[in-house]
């Protein structure tokens, strides 16, 4: 097997089951996905294509969901998500890779860890709340490709209504996601590992579409945080190494 065969199927497959995740639960892609395209296609790229990738998946499933989408909800967490994209962007081109790596593992771990930790934080309720959430989901969307996590938090502590936030999760991430490549730019990969993953992404919402109503979501749940916590500390050991 190539070094580039080697390479196209972990990416395949991580791309494969992140926007199937992302499809049952409205998140999940940039978790299951992110940490693994980081680690084999490095802290810049492998961002640039999570961003690319979850703008996708959300443009796809959009349509489907529209009737439940929170339009002004989802503008008080976007506003100050794409007033900080920048910044991140400023954060992102200039750390060295390996560090960068690192960051974005600790991350990935950190957010997973308030996931657990602060269910229904009382901090996030409110306006301020909205605004805090968004702009620490911005900040962490542009540098790391993971802007969920700060958007759970904040459905958790409103009793944010599932249907309602899974619909409002697909308008989020396409604006932001739009404004992170737009700060960044588009991936530098070969034009066959875009084409492949876009299909892969395609693929992975319409298995999750079929699954839907038979994966409880407490399972996938669980699953999504498993693999995002593999990722994450697979990607800093990779950081560490190469410093």
């Amino acid at each position: 097997m190539t070094a580039a065969a080697a390479t196209l199927l972990p990416v395949s497959l991580g791309v494969l089951v992140g926007a199937g995740t992302q499809r049952v639960t409205g998140v999940g892609f940039a978790l299951v996905a992110g940490p693994l395209l980081v680690l084999l296609l490095g802290p810049m790229e492998g961002v640039r294509l999570v961003n690319l990738l979850s703008l996708l998946s959300s443009l796809v499933v959009l349509p489907a969901v529209w009737r439940d989408v929170d339009r002004r909800t989802v503008l008080s967490l976007a506003v100050p998500a794409l007033a900080v994209l920048p910044l991140g962007g400023w954060i992102a081109g200039n750390v060295p890779g390996a560090p960068l790596m690192i960051g974005e593992g600790l991350l990935i771990l950190l957010a997973l860890y308030s996931l657990h930790r602060f269910p229904g934080p009382e901090l996030l309720q409110g306006r301020a709340g909205a605004a805090g959430a968004g702009a620490v989901s911005g900040l962490m969307n542009v540098t790391a490709g993971i802007g969920g996590p700060a958007i759970t938090l904040y459905a958790a502590a409103t009793r944010w209504e599932h249907a309602s936030f899974v619909a409002s999760m697909q308008l989020y991430t396409v604006l932001v996601n739009a404004g992170s490549l737009a700060v960044k730019g588009w991936p530098r990969l070969p034009p066959s590992m875009l084409a492949l993953a876009a299909a892969c992404t395609l693929a992975g919402v319409a298995l999750g579409h079929l699954v839907e109503h038979r994966v409880s979501r407490e399972r996938a749940r669980k699953a999504v945080l498993a693999m995002a916590a593999v990722g994450a500390a697979t990607a800093i050991v990779k950081g560490v190494i190469t410093i």
